[in-house]
């Protein structure tokens, strides 16, 4: 699960926070934000639902019966949910700066999957980015390699 993590960063995250937290709390927040993020204009499109669920599987080593209630409780969550506050502090709690860092760019993934950068999303990736306390520069680092992985092809919604 966190191999993703130590490639991207290109370091060892067994000292961190993230290293101690049960797989399940990190995974259960990081599917919550990222649907906050792809509802961010209004809707969740098939290809952002795809892409979080590609997400999951490949950096939490989840199943697909393993995400489906995650993101039903995702979903859920979003409907009762006033802001992201709550979300953020959780995920601060849980990983370090690099490792929001690296879950930003999960995070941008997602927002980019139907090819649109809504005026609604871009707003909200800016807060987000506030709130995990991530410097400016750092986010639109971000926001670029997000971008370069889908130019890539990393990162496809197309079956």
């Amino acid at each position: 699960m966190l191999q993703f993590f130590r490639d991207l960063l290109g370091a060892e995250a067994d000292q961190s926070a993230l290293a101690q937290t049960a797989p399940t709390e990190l995974a259960t927040v990081m599917i919550e934000l990222l649907v906050e993020a792809a509802k961010a204009d209004g809707g969740l499109a098939a290809e952002e639902q795809q892409l979080i669920s590609q997400i999951m599987a490949h950096h939490f080593e989840l199943s697909a019966d393993e995400i489906v209630p995650l993101f039903d409780d995702a979903l859920q969550a979003a409907q009762e949910r006033v802001d992201l506050h709550s979300l953020t502090r959780r995920l601060r709690a849980l990983t370090d700066y690099e490792e929001r860092l690296a879950m930003l760019e999960l995070v941008w993934l997602v927002v980019l999957a139907d090819d649109h950068l809504d005026h609604l999303e871009a707003s909200t990736m800016r807060r987000l980015a506030g709130l995990l306390y991530i410097e400016d520069v750092d986010a639109g680092k971000a926001a670029k390699a997000a971008r370069a992985l889908i130019a890539d092809g990393a990162y496809s919604t197309s079956s």
